[in-house]
């Protein structure tokens, strides 16, 4: 195959051979050899150093737009190579400028054989509220979603709106039609989006990132007015999930956010891929809190420490905790002791 123009040789190779292994992450960074991420491990790979004009040349030919931001502010955007679709950031350090790509592969979208709690498929059913799916980075949020997404669409005559920065898996419309925006491109921010797209005859929104006070106040106010919101946040478990969401704002809205976010948060799915014990790969482990009315009762009352002991006592309504599925996991398995110990959610 021939190479691409922008494309030097060695990232050429780099990025086929990362697609071939289906490898999570890519990095290259200038003044060094380039490295891929496969099932969470970084692997230096024995190929020349990169120069700085290598990566300048390859960063303009995925993006070729010209925009008004400093060059020392990273960039996110989507690039499509032969098929294969990547999230990339670019950024400065003191070696000069660096690439990291996300591989966006998703090999099945069916929930078993990806250990997606079913129970995600019934909290779809609500006309309202609010799912959030959260975890640290790289712990297959968006592949959570995506499926979720893929479901709905394949199931219900609805309208999805998607709040993307970027866009990351492109849908097709089935079922469902789905209207996907990109922060920055189609959408001034997410909190212009979010009031846009409550006019946009929505059924769904999902705004990929609450990342601030505003997002996370349009996300609140649209599950409040009739709409099914998934989002995701960058937290590990559910309680710790609930805090962040009231944290964030000043001490004078709390209560009032307390409030908003037990009367519309349909469930919680707290999730990490764990490694397996044989090495071929990551299992996911997931925490799930549904939004019943003990839960509900907790977050009111500033009671989140308890929110544990009620997973462990709700497991007939398909809540359990981050140990509980841990447990699950070391006893038919497929992971080890020392990870049981490691992915503990303290």
């Amino acid at each position: 195959m021939p190479l691409d123009p922008g494309m030097s040789p060695t990232i050429e190779k780099v990025i086929n051979l990362a697609v071939a292994n289906h490898a999570s992450d890519v990095h290259f960074k200038a003044k060094q050899v380039p490295a891929i991420r496969i099932n969470g491990e970084i692997m230096r790979l024995n190929f020349p150093v990169l120069t700085e004009e290598e990566i300048v040349a390859f960063t303009n030919f995925m993006c070729p737009r010209h925009d008004e931001r400093s060059p020392l502010e990273a960039r996110d955007f989507s690039w499509v190579h032969n098929g294969a679709r990547f999230r990339v950031n670019v950024f400065l350090d003191g070696n000069g400028l660096c690439i990291s790509m996300r591989y966006l592969y998703i090999p099945t979208t069916d929930f078993a054989t990806l250990g997606i709690p079913e129970i995600l498929k019934k909290m779809a059913e609500r006309k309202s509220g609010m799912i959030l799916i959260t975890g640290p980075t790289g712990s297959g949020k968006t592949t959570t979603l995506t499926c979720l997404i893929d479901y709905i669409n394949n199931t219900y005559p609805m309208h999805i709106v998607t709040l993307e920065d970027p866009i990351e898996y492109v849908h097709e419309s089935k079922r469902s039609i789905i209207s996907q925006r990109e922060i920055g491109v189609t959408a001034l921010s997410y909190e212009h989006a979010i009031v846009e797209a409550l006019r946009e005859d929505p059924d769904i929104i999902f705004v990929g990132e609450m990342r601030d006070r505003d997002s996370i106040r349009g996300a609140l106010r649209a599950a409040e007015t009739g709409h099914l919101v998934l989002s995701t946040l960058h937290t590990k478990g559910a309680a710790n999930t609930v805090t962040r969401v009231v944290d964030i704002f000043t001490a004078e809205e709390q209560n009032q956010v307390r409030m908003q976010l037990s009367m519309c948060l349909l469930g919680v799915v707290s999730q990490q891929l764990v490694p397996r014990a044989d090495h071929c790969g990551r299992v996911l482990a997931t925490e799930v809190m549904m939004g019943t009315i003990p839960v509900q009762n907790l977050i009111r009352q500033q009671k989140i420490h308890m929110i544990n002991s009620t997973l462990d006592l709700s497991s007939s309504e398909g809540m359990h905790t981050m140990k509980h599925s841990l447990q699950e996991l070391l006893d038919i398995g497929l992971i080890g002791q020392k990870e049981y110990d490691a992915y503990q959610i303290v």
